[in-house]
């Protein structure tokens, strides 16, 4: 589990009206009383919520998890959940990340200038990991200013997220595709150190000895017909084996979140049915 007990000392958060965004900063409190810093940048669009966290603010095991989940109008509150790990300065591995789910709505006389709200957390298998309350509150600007747009397709573009896949040696996935594309994206999400992909899609080398790093790589291919094959292989573990990736795959509104796990020439598959 990757949260630190730390101090907070200072609550700072921004809400926008005019353009439905939510950047909260506070803490989520364990059960114990102990708090861990935690942020929320937010963006909601009719009733849709997509954006981030970021926990463990400024130490060695910060990380940025994507947020997505509900906004309800008519009593102003919010069910989200974080979905994957953006990135992160941990060197544990991405299984043994607590993932957070929250309740939250805003509360006391500021009205909007405090989120309040219970939590709790699973690993990847739906183990608890953690639970708690969360205690957040915005920062009070004399002037509104322009929330600076940090939101980019992957968020505007998808709404419904499906449960994060680990895959390793020899392992196989199978998706049912809608669409006629697929947009693929692979990144590290932990430390960079070195590990390289190949990734072949129904033969073709896509990727070849590809070095991936926090930077998200972003592919497009247009499937055939049937059965398409995506082949993940480690050509290099890098420094701190096994070769780790993250991959996510977005067919029309629909993500698949997949962490590959694999031993030097060891392969992982997807097979995408259209």
């Amino acid at each position: 589990m990757r949260y630190i007990v730390i101090s907070i000392i200072a609550f700072i958060s921004t809400y926008t009206y005019s353009q439905n965004t939510f950047n909260y900063l506070g803490a989520l409190v364990l059960a114990n009383n102990s708090p861990i810093s935690f942020s929320l940048e937010l963006k909601e669009d009719n009733g849709i919520v997509n954006g981030y966290s970021i926990t463990n603010i400024n130490t060695p095991d910060e990380t940025k998890s994507e947020i997505s989940g509900l906004y309800f109008k008519e009593d102003k509150s919010f069910q989200l959940q974080e979905t994957q790990i953006l990135q992160t300065k941990s060197e544990a591995a991405l299984n043994t990340f607590c993932y957070i789910n929250m309740t939250l709505s805003f509360k006391g006389r500021f009205g909007s200038k405090r989120l309040e709200g219970a939590f709790t957390g699973n690993y990847l298998d739906s183990t608890e990991c953690a639970s708690g309350r969360i205690i957040l509150m915005e920062r009070t600007r004399k002037t509104k200013k322009k929330v600076e747009k940090k939101y980019n397709e992957r968020y505007q573009d998808t709404s419904l997220v499906k449960k994060t896949q680990i895959l390793k040696d020899g392992d196989d996935f199978t998706i049912n595709w809608e669409g006629n594309k697929l947009k693929l994206f692979i990144w590290d999400a932990n430390m960079e150190d070195g590990d390289k992909i190949q990734i072949t899609i129904n033969g073709n080398i896509i990727l070849d000895n590809f070095e991936t790093t926090n930077k998200r790589k972003k592919i497009k291919y247009k499937l055939v017909d049937g059965e398409n094959i995506i082949e993940i292989k480690a050509t290099n573990l890098g420094t701190s084996p096994p070769n780790t990736s993250r991959i996510e795959l977005v067919d029309n509104k629909t993500k698949y979140l997949i962490i590959n796990q694999l031993e030097l020439g060891k392969t992982a598959f997807i097979k995408i049915i259209k």
